[in-house]
């Protein structure tokens, strides 16, 4: 079961300017002995949440659960949790600024993609095709995937590439990073 909004406020405090996470002093309601909150309000309170990275994520652990910090950070902000996914705008996952935070569907955050660190051309949908001695371009739609055409030089193929990017709507960022 996911905690709730409302126990993330309880619990929590969230900068959007910094995108950081701290831990809130606890009071006498919170459901545990006095001797345990004053010992957790010494070590704690006031003082960032710790939090460990996974795959360039930040995460931390709440009431025996992992949270990714960039969800707990737009739920506070916000106050709901993302339907969706949630995209860092700069591709930095570990920065969790609300201006870098966006809700977006599979397929937007698909546009906003760092390159791969298997592409060969330094191109998203830029490849060398050997067979034609040319520059094969394509691009996804969504819908289909579409073949922009083969040239022989490769800033004309990246000059295509960008131009279909434009208009199947990607995100200026994709495949910068």
């Amino acid at each position: 079961m996911t905690i709730s909004v409302d126990e993330l406020h309880e619990i929590l405090k969230y900068d959007p300017d910094t995108g950081s996470l701290t831990w809130r002093e606890r009071t006498d309601s919170f459901p545990a002995p006095i001797t345990s909150i004053r010992i957790f309000n010494s070590k704690f309170a006031n003082k960032p949440v710790y939090e460990e990275v996974h795959k360039g994520y930040r995460r931390i652990r709440l009431f025996g659960k992992s949270y990714k910090s960039h969800r707990v950070a737009w739920a506070m902000h916000h106050g709901a949790w993302p339907e969706d996914q949630i995209d860092h705008i700069n591709g930095i996952r570990s920065d969790n600024r609300i201006d870098n935070l966006r809700a977006v569907t599979q397929f937007e955050n698909s546009r906003n993609m760092k390159i791969p660190s298997k592409n060969m051309s330094g191109v998203i949908g830029v490849a060398w095709d050997k067979l034609n001695w040319k520059w094969r371009v394509s691009i996804g739609t969504g819908k289909e995937h579409i073949y922009l055409g083969y040239f022989k030089s490769f800033e004309e193929a990246v000059s295509v590439r960008r131009s279909a990017e434009v208009k199947y709507g990607y995100h200026p960022n994709h495949g910068k990073r």
